[in-house]
């Protein structure tokens, strides 16, 4: 079994930044997905899904984080988890991620469960799906089961690395320990709108401000928020955290958050939630990082998280 209380990984991810970076350079996995579906949405926009079509019953929806794609190596090691043991698996890319355009002045954001929701009723006659989502698209998952009732075929939902509360979360990520991953996120993150700024001159879009960012707040204040149609940066972090739809969840849920995730701050540990709400569970194992987790320094075995995922499903999913 894998239990969040004896995972203990090798020597070289313990430590929260290397159990977060060698897993996503240097894991040996191929890319398993057979075909790719562009999807158009009701909004005239699009995303792109990567299929593995196995039993046609049983349907695994995968969401990445944070400027990852379906290629992101967790999201690979997921999906084979899940091939392995005969499902059907649908790895979507948030749109404009994936290397494919998005049409509007929007994208994608932590709290946009519009696509999510779409690729759910374009799979009413699966008998059994579960979402799985990592970081950002954990907190997804988690807060669309938390706004209303999901379909009733829908048996599980588990969150990886989920930084439930957005704005002290955001804040971390400023810490300098976090630099490294701030600069990245921004570098893309800050292309992308400017590029939109371009596109949509007349859009109110503040090329400057976007140039200027230098924390996550100051880039949402610039694009997310007024792309998407918040009144601010804090005003997106506070309809848009999972956190506040945790109490509602009425379908089986896990939370697996490592301890020593450098992401994530103590709000992100909603321990008395999960005790106040039958629904929902959390792991918090000592180690992992930020979506680590390995279970060898080779990392070519699956990986603690994919195996408590699979279980969770079997245990409470059914």
């Amino acid at each position: 079994m894998a239990d969040a209380e004896t995972y203990t990984p090798p020597l070289l991810h313990r430590w929260a930044h290397t159990g977060t970076i060698l897993p996503s350079l240097l894991r040996p996995i191929k890319t398993p997905y057979e075909r790719t579906e562009s999807i158009a949405t009701p909004d005239d926009d699009i995303f792109t899904v990567d299929w593995i079509d196995r039993d046609p019953a049983q349907l695994a929806i995968l969401l990445h984080g944070l400027e990852g794609n379906t290629d992101s190596s967790y999201m690979k090691g997921m999906a084979k988890a899940f091939e392995n043991r005969g499902w059907s698996v649908a790895a979507m890319n948030h749109r404009s991620c994936g290397g494919i355009p998005n049409k509007t002045i929007g994208s994608y954001h932590s709290g946009f469960t519009s696509d999510l929701e779409f690729l759910l009723q374009r799979n009413t006659s699966r008998d059994r799906i579960a979402i799985v989502g990592f970081s950002l698209g954990g907190n997804i998952a988690l807060k669309r089961a938390g706004e209303a009732a999901l379909p009733t075929n829908v048996k599980a939902v588990i969150g990886v690395s989920v930084p439930v509360d957005l704005a002290s979360s955001g804040r971390k990520l400023s810490a300098w320990y976090n630099t490294v991953y701030l600069s990245r996120f921004l570098r893309r993150l800050k292309r992308k709108a400017l590029i939109k700024s371009t596109q949509f001159p007349n859009s109110g879009l503040d090329a400057l401000a976007l140039q200027k960012a230098s924390t996550f707040q100051q880039f949402d204040e610039a694009y997310t928020a007024p792309a998407h149609g918040f009144d601010s940066a804090e005003n997106y972090y506070a309809r848009s955290s999972a956190l506040r739809f945790l109490p509602s969840i009425k379908t089986p849920a896990l939370i697996i958050n490592a301890l020593n995730d450098s992401f994530l701050t103590k709000e992100c540990y909603p321990f008395e939630c999960v005790d106040q709400n039958p629904f929902l569970l959390m792991d918090t194992p000592r180690h992992g990082g930020h979506v680590g987790f390995a279970q060898s320094h080779a990392m070519r075995d699956e990986f603690w998280h994919e195996r408590r995922v699979l279980e969770f499903i079997q245990t409470f999913g059914a």
